[in-house]
C-alpha cells in the first residue's frame, strides 16, 4: 500500500510540473485569467456590501458572518478549481472522442488519472482572495475562535472539498450515456453557487433539499457555523463525515459501473 502511495505521489508529481511548464509559457492567459477571477470577486464583495447598507442581517447571518460564509464557500470553491474542475470537465471529452480507452488501459487507476491530470494554477487568484475575504469577516466580527474550532474548520472545509469533487463526479460520470452534458455541467455550476448562501433564507423544504439531498450546506454553512459557534463541533464533525462518506461511496461506485458499461466510441 505504501508503495502505491509513494508511486501515486510521485506520478501527481510530475503531473503538477508539467503543468506548471504549460502556464509559464501562456503567461498572458495566466494573468488574464487571474485578473477575471479577482473582478468577480469583488463584484460579488460589492453585492454584499450592497445588501447589508439596506439590512442587518439575510437570514440569521450578519454581514460579518455572511462574509465568512463566502470566504469558506471561496476557499473550497477555489480548491476545487485549481485541483478538479478541469479534470472532470474533460471527462465528456474523453469519452466522446474515444480518448478514454486509452485512459482505462493505463496501469493507474482510471479514476486516479482523470481527476489528477490537471491543475488549474490561474485559480490561484480566488484562492489568494478567498483568504482575504476571511480576513475581513474575522476584522468585522472580532473573531477569536478557539484552537478546537479552527481544527474543526479545517477538516470541514476538507470535507466539503470531497464532498463538492463527489457530486461533480457523479454529474460528470453521466457522460458515459449521455452524448453532450454541457447543460448538464452548466446545472451542476449553478446549483453549487448555492453554498455561498446562508442556507436559512430559503423555504424549508428547499433549505433540507440543499442542505441533505445535494447536500451543499456542507460545503461552506456547516463550516462556518461550527466557527461561529452557531453548530456544536462534534455533531458537525459526525454529520459532515456520514455525508461525506455516503456521496464519496456512491460517485467510486458510480464510476466503476460506468467504466464496466464503457463501450469504446472507436469500437
Amino acid at each position: 500500500m505504501l508503495t502505491n502511495l509513494h508511486r501515486y505521489i510521485r506520478l501527481y508529481r510530475v503531473f503538477a510540473r508539467n503543468n506548471l511548464v504549460r502556464e509559464l509559457e501562456f503567461r498572458a492567459n495566466f494573468w488574464a485569467k487571474v485578473m477575471t477571477n479577482v473582478g468577480w470577486l469583488v463584484s460579488f464583495v460589492l453585492f454584499i456590501e450592497i445588501i447589508f447598507t439596506n439590512t442587518d442581517s439575510v437570514g440569521t447571518w450578519n454581514k460579518g458572518q455572511v462574509f465568512l460564509l463566502f470566504g469558506t464557500f471561496l476557499l473550497v470553491r477555489s480548491l476545487m478549481d485549481i485541483f478538479f474542475t478541469q479534470n472532470l470537465g474533460k471527462i465528456p471529452e474523453l469519452v466522446r472522442m474515444g480518448t478514454m480507452d486509452f485512459v482505462l488501459t493505463k496501469p493507474v487507476p482510471s479514476l486516479f488519472y482523470v481527476s489528477a491530470r490537471y491543475l488549474s494554477l490561474d485559480e490561484l487568484g480566488s484562492l489568494i482572495g478567498a483568504f482575504g475575504v476571511l480576513g475581513y469577516s474575522v476584522w468585522l466580527l472580532n473573531l477569536s475562535p478557539s484552537p478546537l474550532q479552527m481544527g474543526a474548520w479545517m477538516v470541514l472545509v476538507l470535507l466539503g472539498l470531497i464532498t463538492l469533487y463527489s457530486i461533480q463526479l457523479l454529474m460528470m460520470t453521466l457522460s458515459f450515456w449521455l452524448i453532450r452534458i454541457d447543460n448538464i455541467s452548466a446545472l451542476t455550476d449553478t446549483v453549487v453557487f448555492i453554498a455561498r448562501y446562508p442556507p436559512d433564507i430559503f423555504p424549508r423544504l428547499l433549505g433540507f433539499f440543499i442542505s441533505y439531498m445535494v447536500p451543499l450546506a456542507f460545503v461552506a454553512a456547516v463550516p462556518a457555523s461550527v466557527l461561529l459557534g452557531k453548530r456544536a463541533i462534534g455533531p458537525a464533525l459526525l454529520l459532515s463525515f456520514g455525508v461525506t462518506a455516503v456521496f464519496l461511496t456512491l460517485a467510486n461506485a458510480f464510476w466503476r459501473y460506468a467504466t464496466r458499461a464503457y463501450t469504446s466510441a472507436s469500437s
